[in-house]
């Protein structure tokens, strides 16, 4: 061992006692958006990893964070509050269980057995952190998550590359374009709809985020992108206008008419260029159907989601198991993530699999920033990735339902009297004045 290294790991060691002490004696409140922001970014500590030193980085994506879990129980020895009552994490465990049990009838058992690693190790155990860390100290800030996201932007913008793998497509040496964008317009999202970020962080990692991105050229993540922020665009404005809060003032009306007019003026007079452009990129497909149809790209993941389907045909209702099927030889995935669930894992897995996704989404509809990367995350999932690497949205997830308001008795009373927690609290009162038993006492 040189000893640089040993060097960098007395600093290290000095740090994590500094920290120890901040918040052993000075009740520091630990950040549960560090670990998220750590995590969601993490291809930032890779790559950095793998610049100066060999091996797998992966250690340290749950190394670090345990470091700060192991500090919450250190300084709050109780266990989180509603880890083990949480009907979502429920709902998650069932599935994934089923998952593991598919192996036992799996064509490739190691093969799904990796990608359940991969899911395990990017997005459970980080969710499970971030849940404990923000139960135990009720904090969670999207200023610290965007600075990942900057730092990630910022990196690629620097480092990427136009490679022989990948022509006229910017990434990073060794990573891959798809990946690359979905961070990156991840980053984007986040500074589009986090709460509390300061105006230049936000536009800053806007600015980086969307050049990087479509600079990768990668086309399911930039339409997951513009998908989701126009759902949750739609949901927030709805709910805006159902409490009668939508206010829209002359001035903004004024300023979008003469955007309007800017924008298609810049159009117009630069429409040759913009079309030479758009011509000369991979985003031609998304507007030209002809072109669609035959780009090799989109014709062979047709083929494969094709070959998914019979698959799930031939085995409609427990799939062939966890692990993908053989396919010449060759073991493909769909880059789909419902064809892919639907035929490993069939009816009852997709089953499992909407009812998890449907109530994250559910409960995540209380944060635009949670629900839009959760959106984002399922709409990527459709278009490439497989099941182990598409790993966000299960991430966003369980950070969802760790960040979900809970519903108290006192503000049903003051503000949900047509809530049905509120017919509930009423009725339970009932019952309890009512009934001598449940009024007695022991002597």
């Amino acid at each position: 061992m040189s000893i640089q290294l040993i060097m960098i790991g007395c600093l290290c060691g000095c740090i994590m006692v500094f920290f120890l002490q901040c918040v052993m004696q000075l009740g520091l409140k630990l950040d549960a958006g560090w670990i998220f922001g750590f995590s969601f970014f993490f291809d930032l500590i890779g790559f950095l990893y793998k610049k100066y030193m060999h091996g797998s980085s992966l250690f340290l994506l749950l190394a670090v964070p345990m470091i700060l879990v192991g500090v919450t129980f250190l300084h709050k020895r109780r266990l989180s509050e509603g880890l083990f009552t949480s009907q979502g994490l429920l709902l998650w465990f069932i599935f994934l269980s089923y998952s593991i049990i598919s192996l036992s009838w799996a064509f490739n058992d190691q093969l799904g057995f990796s990608k359940l690693q991969i899911l395990l190790i990017h997005g459970i155990i980080p969710g499970i952190y971030i849940f404990i860390v923000y139960k135990k100290y009720k904090k969670f800030s999207w200023t610290s998550v965007v600075l990942f996201g900057l730092a990630y932007s910022i990196m690629h913008h620097l480092y990427a590359l136009y490679t022989p793998l990948y022509p006229g497509r910017l990434t990073l040496p060794g990573g891959n374009p798809i990946f690359d964008a979905r961070i990156l317009f991840g980053a984007v999202t986040i500074a589009i709809w986090g709460k509390r970020i300061p105006l230049i962080l936000r536009i800053s990692t806007i600015c980086f985020g969307l050049v990087s991105g479509i600079a990768t050229q990668s086309r399911g993540p930039l339409l997951a992108l513009l998908v989701a922020n126009l759902l949750v665009l739609i949901y927030v404005l709805y709910k805006k206008y159902k409490n009668n809060q939508l206010r829209i003032s002359n001035s903004f009306k004024i300023g979008a008419m003469l955007l309007i007019i800017v924008v298609g003026f810049v159009t117009m007079h630069f429409r040759d260029q913009v079309q030479d452009a758009i011509g000369g990129s991979r985003f031609t497909v998304l507007v030209n159907q002809n072109q669609l149809a035959g780009d090799a790209n989109f014709l062979g993941r047709k083929y494969l989601q094709a070959n998914a389907l019979n698959k799930f045909m031939d085995n409609p209702f427990f799939g062939t198991g966890l692990g993908g099927d053989s396919l010449m030889g060759r073991f493909y995935y769909p880059h789909n993530i419902v064809l892919e669930i639907a035929s490993e894992l069939g009816l009852v897995g997709i089953t499992l699999w909407g009812m998890a996704i449907i109530y994250s989404c559910y409960i995540a509809r209380f944060s635009g920033v949670l629900l839009a990367l959760l959106f984002q995350g399922v709409i990527s999932a459709l278009f490439s990735g497989d099941f182990g690497y598409n790993y966000e949205y299960l991430l966003v997830a369980i950070t969802a339902l760790a960040l979900a308001p809970k519903v108290k008795e006192k503000d049903v009373d003051r503000h949900g009297q047509n809530h049905l927690y509120f017919n509930r609290f009423r009725l339970r009162r009932g019952r309890s004045s009512s009934n001598p038993i449940g009024n007695r006492t022991t002597t």
